[in-house]
């Protein structure tokens, strides 16, 4: 298995890995987000409740985790690449048992065991318009998951808004650059909110 490169300092994190040619997952939509002050945009557009719960999918190299555990949220960081465990791990290893980890598929994890009721999903969605779609729907298929801002692609965002059954209530309140990420989005991304339509019938 390969190594992580060691950690570096915070804004630049993505761009270390990608000086030393850190491959990407394709077949996971892996984009690296290179801006802190993205991050802190990001977790401000979410209107986390004081001390509320987060469930981040996708944490990558963790620059939007330690943003989200930092402003004093409860984190709960899902990666599927265990290859960026240690430097979750080096990353959110501060913030104690404010922020935990599991290397694992989203789709394989029981989120009602470990989600609190008026849990949020604050997220950068995989770049694949379709597998970001799905797990949003996979992860609102929890009754205890209240509302979500996710960073995702436009057709991506489309999917959601076109899919009615999913009782999802999709706008769109923002936008990130292409270039805010290693390596470079390879089409529009929307930063989207997303609350339920309709009561979950889980």
């Amino acid at each position: 298995m390969q190594q992580s490169p060691p950690l570096g300092s915070a804004p630049a994190l993505a761009d270390d890995y990608a000086a030393r040619g850190f491959p990407v997952r394709a077949d996971l939509g892996q984009h690296f987000l290179r801006s802190s002050e993205s991050a802190r945009r990001l977790v401000d557009r979410a209107e986390i409740p004081s001390g509320g719960q987060v469930i981040e999918v996708g944490a990558g190299l963790g620059t939007l985790s330690a943003t989200i555990a930092a402003a004093g949220c409860r984190l709960w960081a899902v990666e599927r690449d265990e290859r960026l465990q240690s430097q979750l791990e080096q990353r959110l290893g501060e913030f104690g048992g404010r922020a935990r980890i599991t290397i694992d598929d989203v789709r394989r994890v029981d989120l009602d065991q470990g989600l609190e009721a008026g849990s949020t999903l604050v997220s950068i969605m995989p770049f694949a318009p379709v597998l970001a779609a799905a797990l949003v729907r996979h992860v609102f298929g929890s009754p205890r998951l209240v509302r979500g801002l996710v960073v995702m692609p436009v057709l991506g965002a489309d999917l959601l808004v076109a899919d009615e059954a999913s009782g999802l209530r999709v706008e769109e309140v923002d936008g990130i650059a292409r270039e805010d990420f290693y390596p470079p989005a390879p089409s529009v991304l929307r930063v989207v909110a997303i609350e339920r339509s309709r009561p979950c019938s889980k």
